[in-house]
């Protein structure tokens, strides 16, 4: 029998996201309620811009999709996110209103800052994918191919890929360039794009193109606010939650203002699980936001669910870590932990031999009403204390903090549970969904009336960290392994025993708050008052009064 010997390649060790699991519930929730958004369409200008330079190049003749026309592309990316710097610094406002999180800013920032009156700078020192100075980005088709077209495909603005050419849609995607057209000197934009060379005073000309300039074109924007508000050609019931998703954000940035707050997602957050502003005031909604004030509640308890559950996987790791033992199993790792000093230090603050339903009923001594989310004892509070305690460095004590804050967290919840059966609102997920994300609030729940009800807080702790700790990391990453090929493991079983990669801190999903929250500057939904805070403009209040109406 013949025998062939080789050497295997190890799959790749990348860093990976959402270690156990726990966020996916969290990231499907708040996809559904920001449709049309992402984490990565920053700004509400490039929803009409990438159509409208589709159209244009169109317009001029360029409609073979060939290695020409990707640089004309990438040479009409760099040059509006040139215009938008050089407008920032000539105006001397706010950069963010300007350039914030555009496609090639941190290597296009400085050209616009160094370019002085009589020079001119090449765009293709920037723009080729091969040979350049300094590239302003990998993708082929720079921040569209990158970010956007997903979401513009979804929106049936635009249509393709970048590998067979990407076209606009004559139904909304033309009518949004020629909207952007009228309020834009395209001639010049397309020379300047054609010729490879742009001076400080054609950068002047062409502030049109500014982000910040889209509340002077009022086609353009009256176009876009109908999309993002889902109103006249854009209205879809399914496309309603965006709608009152900005409402609410628009109208807690108005309350919060009245506060002297100025609006962040950690105070989203807080206010739409609590139901309460920082001011220990209610966040009273409209009735046609209620619903969405409910969701966004489910999402932020199931954040908090998530955090706690995170702070105790990132305790185990950072004691096994530094301890240097090797231990065979989950098991092993667990009960040598549950002997240390901090764990044992945490235990005694919530009492070892207390059981979880006592602990449950207790907790009205000590939790206050959900509208006080301010105290140091609130679950919000507490879940913030980990997060901070998971990123700072290693000092003694910071163990009992992260588990008695994370028990605390989990007590607090179930003291909080309503009923069992609507633990997920009128949210539904596909039938098999939480058997692969197995932390969630449906099973918190069950865990939590059945199987944890008469343990003590020790055995509770030792169960969550054997079966929603340890073991369920290692499901997850032999899953991504599986399906990715690639590795994502924080700690490994080895020959030499289980050995740590990385202890990952605790970190809150991103829930595309700060993205919408762009949008609705951008379109001037939100404007400053003058105490520089964020407060609703008249249109802003316009469509805070919509309610669902077409």
């Amino acid at each position: 029998m013949q025998v062939e010997t080789a050497w295997v390649k190890p799959p790749p060790q990348i860093g990976g996201l959402d270690h156990l699991a726990v966020q996916a519930p969290c990231i499907n929730i708040y996809g559904r309620m920001l449709p049309g958004i992402t984490n990565v369409t920053d700004r509400a200008r490039y929803y009409s811009f990438y159509p409208w330079l589709m159209w244009a190049f169109d317009q001029r003749g360029y409609t073979r999709f060939d290695d020409d026309f990707i640089e004309r592309f990438r040479r009409a990316d760099c040059l509006f996110c040139l215009i938008a710097h050089r407008h920032a610094d000539v105006s001397k406002t706010d950069a963010e209103d300007h350039a914030g999180a555009l496609v090639g800013s941190d290597t296009l920032r400085e050209v616009a800052q160094t370019i002085q009156a009589h020079d001119t700078v090449r765009l293709s020192d920037y723009s080729l994918r091969v040979g350049a100075k300094k590239r302003y980005f990998a993708n082929d088709m720079g921040g569209l191919g990158q970010y956007y077209l997903g979401v513009l495909r979804e929106l049936a603005i635009l249509d393709g890929d970048g590998r067979n050419g990407i076209r606009y849609t004559k139904q909304i995607g033309q009518v949004i360039a020629a909207r952007m057209d009228q309020g834009i000197d395209r001639e010049l934009f397309l020379e300047v794009v054609e010729a490879d060379r742009v001076s400080a005073a054609e950068l002047d000309a062409l502030h049109g193109f500014c982000p910040c300039q889209l509340v002077q074109c009022s086609e353009e924007r009256k176009i876009l606010e109908e999309l993002f508000f889902v109103r006249g050609p854009f209205y879809d019931l399914e496309a309603l939650p965006r709608r009152r998703t900005l409402q609410s954000i628009m109208q807690l940035a108005g309350l919060l203002a009245e506060d002297g707050k100025e609006i962040s997602e950690d105070l989203f957050r807080a206010c739409a699980y609590a139901g309460g502003l920082s001011s220990n005031r209610p966040w009273t909604v409209p009735v046609s936001l209620a619903g969405n004030r409910e969701r966004w509640a489910v999402y932020a308890r199931n954040e908090l669910l998530s955090i706690a559950v995170q702070g105790l996987f990132h305790s185990v790791l950072s004691a096994y870590s530094e301890s240097g033992l090797r231990l065979d199993t989950s098991p092993q790792i667990v009960d040598w932990f549950m002997g240390e000093d901090d764990v044992c230090a945490a235990l005694a603050e919530l009492g070892a031999g207390q059981t979880f339903a006592a602990a449950v009923s207790a907790a009205t001594d000590w939790i206050p009403e959900l509208t006080n989310w301010g105290n140091d004892v609130h679950e919000v509070q507490l879940t913030n204390k980990i997060t901070k305690l998971t990123r700072a460095s290693k000092s003694a004590g910071n163990c009992r903090k992260i588990i008695a804050a994370s028990l605390r967290t989990l007590v607090a919840l179930a003291a909080r549970q309503g009923n069992r059966e609507s633990v997920y609102a009128d949210l539904v997920f596909d039938p098999n969904y939480f058997s692969y994300y197995p932390i969630n609030l449906q099973s918190f729940s069950f865990h939590g009336a059945e199987t944890w009800r008469s343990l003590t807080m020790s055995e509770l702790l030792r169960w969550l960290l054997v079966n929603w700790g340890l073991e369920t990391h290692l499901r997850v990453a032999l899953r991504k392994l599986r399906g990715q090929s690639t590795s994502t493991f924080r700690i490994r079983p080895t020959d030499r025993g289980m050995e740590v990669i990385d202890i990952p801190p605790a970190v809150h999903t991103r829930p595309r708050f700060y993205q919408a929250l762009r949008v609705l500057k951008d379109v001037g939904a939100l404007e400053r008052t003058p105490a520089g805070l964020w407060q609703p403009s008249s249109f802003g209040t316009a469509m805070l009064e919509l309610g669902d109406a077409p």
